[in-house]
C-alpha cells in the first residue's frame, strides 16, 4: 500500500508519502477464518494472536454489520438497519478512542482522521438511509480489514 486508506477511499486528492501499514512480517490468522467458515470452534487465544489480528476481526465485524445494514435497507427493515449501522459506528468510534497517539504520531493522526471520516460518513448515511454511501463505507472498512490482516 502506497497511500493511506483514507486517501485512497475517502479523499483521493490528498497525498501522503508514507504507507499506513508498512511492514514485512505477518502472523497467520487465516486458520481462524477457515475454521469459522467451516463451523469449527476455535479458542479465542488462537483466534486473536496479536492486537493487529483483533483489529482485523473488529473490521470484519463492522463490514458484516454494514452488509446486514445494506440488506435491511433493501428490504425496508428500518429497525435492523438502524441497529446494524449503530453497532458498526460504535466499533469505529471505539477503535478511534484506542489509538496510541504517543508512539507513532503520524500514523495515529492518519488513523484518527480515517476513523473520524468513516464515522461521520456512516452517521450521515444512517440518517439519510443512503445505500450507496453504506456500500462505499463498507468498501473503506474492507480495505482497512485487509490492511490489518496484512500486518497481523
Amino acid at each position: 500500500m502506497q497511500a493511506s486508506i483514507l486517501n485512497q477511499v475517502v479523499f483521493p486528492e490528498l497525498d501522503t508519502h508514507k504507507s499506513l501499514f508498512e511492514t514485512n512480517h505477518a502472523l497467520n490468522t487465516a486458520s481462524y477464518f477457515r475454521a469459522r467458515s467451516a463451523g469449527q470452534p476455535q479458542e479465542l487465544s488462537e483466534a486473536v494472536s496479536s492486537p493487529a489480528s483483533l483489529m482485523a476481526r473488529l473490521m470484519e465485524k463492522a463490514c458484516s454489520l454494514l452488509g446486514t445494514a445494506a440488506l435491511s435497507l433493501q428490504k425496508n427493515d428500518a429497525e435492523s438497519f438502524q441497529n446494524a449501522t449503530l453497532h458498526a459506528s460504535q466499533i469505529i468510534l471505539s477503535l478511534r478512542c484506542l489509538l496510541d497517539t504517543r508512539s507513532n504520531k503520524h500514523l495515529s493522526a492518519d488513523m484518527f482522521l480515517t476513523y473520524t471520516v468513516i464515522a461521520t460518513s456512516l452517521r450521515k448515511a444512517r440518517e439519510e438511509k443512503d445505500l450507496e454511501a453504506i456500500v462505499t463505507i463498507n468498501r473503506a472498512l474492507d480495505e482497512l480489514r485487509t490492511a490489518w490482516h496484512s500486518v497481523a
